[in-house]
């Protein structure tokens, strides 16, 4: 489905997404479309005349089981692939209140291999978002680009709710400027263990986190969708820009 059909459906389904009551999300200046369901990892693959009918995907997933404490840390993966273009831009929207500790970008250079860089200096954050720039990373021959960000979750965290968050990216093309934003890939608060309860989190008694860090990750950088196995179709009405 191209991005100017998901914007005509978006605007037939908007009022109802308002009237049930769900999170929604901006699409084009005034269109709201309903998030789809919570799940640890999420995808959306689209092509359109900018891209010359070429596809491209935008994918994010949660890294480790998705469940967290107050004050724990959690890891996202997001992810852009293509068919070839430059992408200048990729963006993790996360839960309001999380509080970034590091953030790390993996891009495919034009001139030598994936490799692992920390950003958590240079990127951008504000407004629930964080946004890794340059002058253009290379989508050709397979080449993805990823951005790992961590946070810490608000000590305020309620145990049972379940936490939405969102990527983005812009891509070197006409109506290449992607926000999915809420995209069903959640975290879920639970109940602090015994440690966590007692003496702080794992990270301040110096073994880490189980929800922290990305050393299993890197072999997946490199599968545009990691270990998602299926586009998931009902994201497709939330993806943002410039659609044409």
């Amino acid at each position: 489905m191209s991005r100017s059909s998901m914007r005509r459906l978006a605007a037939a389904t908007a009022s109802l997404a308002v009237l049930a009551g769900g999170v929604t999300v901006g699409l084009g200046a005034s269109v709201a479309q309903a998030a789809p369901a919570c799940a640890l990892k999420q995808s959306v693959t689209d092509d359109w005349p900018g891209s010359v009918w070429t596809p491209y995907t935008v994918s994010k997933e949660v890294v480790g089981d998705g469940k967290v404490a107050p004050g724990g840390t959690v890891t996202y993966l997001t992810k852009v692939s293509g068919s070839g273009a430059l992408v200048n831009q990729i963006r993790d929207f996360h839960p309001a209140g999380f509080q970034l500790v590091k953030a790390r970008l993996n891009v495919k250079w034009l001139i030598g291999d994936q490799q692992w860089t920390d950003v958590t200096s240079t990127a951008v954050v504000g407004n629930n978002a964080v946004i890794a720039t340059g002058g253009g990373w290379t989508t050709a021959g397979g080449g993805v680009i990823a951005l790992e960000t961590t946070y810490k979750v608000p000590e305020t965290a309620v145990v049972g709710t379940q936490l939405d968050s969102g990527a983005g990216t812009n891509i070197v093309l006409v109506g290449g400027d992607w926000n999915i934003n809420p995209m069903g890939v959640c975290v879920t608060i639970r109940q602090p263990n015994p440690v966590e309860a007692g003496a702080g989190s794992l990270e301040d008694l110096g073994f880490g986190s189980a929800n922290s860090g990305s050393g299993q990750v890197f072999g997946s950088v490199t599968d545009p969708q990691g270990s998602m196995t299926n586009v998931i179709s009902g994201v497709l009405g939330n993806v943002l820009g410039n659609m044409s």
